[in-house]
């Protein structure tokens, strides 16, 4: 649990609810639960930058959630999520 104790109100995006939802039961559980674990530590946890991006990413697996947060409103901002060899072309285009 966070030093803060308040886990980070998780935003959609239409394309990360699209994606997500057609993916199987099992790995949206995967996802979600390290999405979870991820708004529990917003502030210290170790968030890797997408080169030449103001996006972040997060690795569960061979898939990655794109994201952005904001640490003062304690927000974390879902835009994408998919497998890794085809993410970054979807999501950043």
């Amino acid at each position: 649990m966070s030093s803060h104790g308040r886990a980070a109100t998780q935003i959609y995006s239409q394309n990360f609810d699209r994606r997500f939802y057609n993916l199987p039961k099992m790995l949206q559980e995967k996802i979600q639960r390290r999405v979870d674990e991820l708004g529990l530590n917003l502030r210290d946890f170790q968030h890797q930058r997408l080169q030449g991006f103001e996006t972040f990413k997060l690795r569960v697996g061979d898939y990655r959630v794109i994201d952005e947060f904001d640490v003062e409103r304690n927000e974390l901002y879902l835009l994408a999520v998919g497998n890794r060899r085809d993410i970054y072309k979807k999501a950043l285009n």
